[in-house]
């Protein structure tokens, strides 16, 4: 037997041992001193998955009552799944993952909770309460604690609750505008950006809301509201942390602000009603807008925005009403709230995949990442979820 055809007879846990003992060398080789030979060799690791997290709220007459979030293989850039839906609280209105992407939390806008998910072993863990009505979510780059935006219904709401993470503790509340939506935090962990959409859910008294308030999180103290468009609903920061940029739901635009000048820039214009922001990992160069329909355009499209130019790219079709948008390396995902589905869009040519189905009212989005076992461990997996 040859050193070669011995090193294929032993594999174990994806690298090939072979050790050639003096006797069988000279066995084949008719004498000889004893030789002792070790070939070591290790397949390369798998890149990791990527996995979807879909909050369902329902649709049609169950509007509001879904309670699930549903875990989605993306690696691909094509859905594979899903796998079996986490339970959490009635109408999950947003998700976001902490640094790490151990832990994602939920809020629920009906129960006034946050929920915890394991996500390496799809297990919710005990709700977190907060105030009334919690929206939008954002957590802390160092991971200790999330902002809870609290809209409320009737009377609407106008705080954001600090939520401890190592304890799991609500923390007093801080006052905003009214009907306060998304969040987002600078990467440097000093300020959070606030929507203050006003009156635009069912039940609330009052106003559409025009501004963003700015939070200064050492001091928990929020600062002077910056005038936006009308019905800001949600905010993201660009990540070299240079601008915020606001979705105004009600004026078909979305509003720059540069992180410190407490004034917004001239407002970017988008074909319909801008529902959702997201930045590609560390690109700072695009920002992509799930823009909704209007009472003066049709929406329905993805939306690429220069933040070079503050200009508005080709709008990409992907359904009748996005209400998420979450981007990895290459696709965005936009989830479609009527249909049931979520789209992946290819960010280099622009145009929309297969739709993956994933049930009754998806809404808000969130992606992590997990480490690869064996290719076979991973096939396995996957067959189980069909």
């Amino acid at each position: 037997m040859t050193g070669r055809r011995a090193a294929g007879c032993l594999r174990a846990g994806g690298a090939v041992l072979a050790t050639i003992l003096a006797g069988a060398v000279c066995a084949a080789c008719g004498g000889g001193a004893p030789v002792s030979v070790t070939t070591t060799t290790s397949l390369p690791p798998l890149p990791p998955e990527v996995v979807a997290y879909v909050t369902r709220i329902g649709s049609g007459p169950t509007l509001g009552s879904g309670d699930t979030v549903l875990p989605v293989d993306v690696t691909a850039g094509s859905g594979v799944g899903p796998s079996a839906p986490i339970r959490v609280g009635a109408f999950p209105d947003a998700i976001a993952v902490a640094p790490g992407g151990k832990v994602a939390y939920v809020t629920s806008y009906t129960e006034g909770t946050v929920t915890p998910i394991d996500l390496a072993t799809g297990r919710a863990l005990a709700p977190i309460h907060v105030g009334r009505g919690p929206a939008g979510i954002a957590i802390t780059p160092d991971g200790r604690r999330a902002y809870v935006t609290e809209a409320g219904s009737s009377p609407i709401g106008h705080t954001v609750t600090p939520v401890d993470l190592a304890t799991g503790r609500a923390l007093a509340p801080i006052a905003v505008g009214p009907g306060p939506e998304g969040i987002a935090i600078t990467p440097d962990g000093a300020t959070a950006y606030v929507a203050d959409a006003g009156a635009i859910v069912s039940g609330q008294v009052g106003g559409v809301g025009d501004t963003v308030t700015p939070i200064d999180l050492a001091t928990g103290r929020a600062l002077a509201p910056i005038p936006v468009g009308n019905a800001p609903v949600a905010v993201a920061v660009s990540p070299d942390g240079s601008a915020v940029y606001v979705a105004n739901a009600s004026s078909g635009s979305v509003s720059p602000v540069p992180v410190g000048s407490g004034a917004a820039a001239p407002p970017i214009a988008v074909a319909g009603s801008p529902q959702a922001l997201a930045f590609a990992g560390g690109d700072s160069a695009t920002l992509y807008v799930a823009v909704g329909s209007s009472g003066v355009a049709r929406g329905g499209t993805l939306v690429p925005i220069s933040t070079a130019t503050g200009r508005a790219g080709r709008p990409t079709p992907v359904c009748a009403e996005p209400a998420g948008v979450a981007v990895e390396a290459r696709t965005a995902w936009v989830t479609c709230s009527t249909s049931g589905r979520i789209v992946p869009v290819d960010l280099a040519s622009g145009t929309a995949g297969s739709p993956v189905a994933v049930g009754s009212g998806p809404y808000a989005i969130a992606l992590a990442t997990r480490p690869q076992g064996p290719a076979s461990a991973r096939a396995a997996r996957k067959a189980r979820t069909r």
